[in-house]
């Protein structure tokens, strides 16, 4: 956990600028391995809406944002909308117990990230970090952290890209 949040504050000292200056430029594309094992790459998902989502199985608003993520997938998957999660955990055994405690299973792919390479082309500042891939591949939204309130804004920021 250690090695995780001196990457993660790098990068914050690195990008303190990134959150708005990202927004309307092609996102970074990149290819990871999911928990079972296959090859993702973002660029397969072009002509869909993809919310990537940054979590680690310690961050407290990851766990409170979780459920909501697998709600929205499901609700939305078949209307060519997806999410991608990218966990930045270096143990996978914790990625394994935290996904055990969830009462509603992801049916989105998870990529496994332990050295932050992934993290580090899309400039963290914090977890969560959502960021909202247009169809054509172009970064349209971005929030660091969770509330429950952060939801309808989602939601309606998702709709306007389907």
């Amino acid at each position: 956990m250690k090695r995780i949040l001196m990457i993660l504050m790098t990068l914050v000292l690195i990008t303190s600028f990134a959150s708005s200056s990202a927004l309307k430029k092609p996102a970074p594309d990149f290819a990871g391995k999911t928990l079972n094992g296959e090859t993702l790459k973002l660029s397969q998902y072009k002509g869909k809406v993809v919310l990537l989502d940054f979590w680690a199985s310690w961050c407290g608003p990851c766990k409170q944002e979780f459920p909501f993520l697998v709600q929205l997938h499901h609700q939305l998957k078949n209307k060519n909308f997806t999410v991608i999660g990218i966990n930045v955990d270096t143990d996978i055994q914790k990625v394994s117990r935290f996904l055990d405690k969830q009462k509603a299973k992801p049916a989105f792919p998870i990529v496994f990230d332990p050295k932050g390479k992934i993290a580090g082309l899309y400039r963290l500042q914090g977890m969560p970090t959502t960021i909202l891939i247009d169809k054509n591949g172009v970064i349209r939204y971005r929030h660091t952290g969770f509330q429950e309130k952060d939801k309808a804004e989602l939601i309606r920021r998702i709709k306007e890209l389907l």
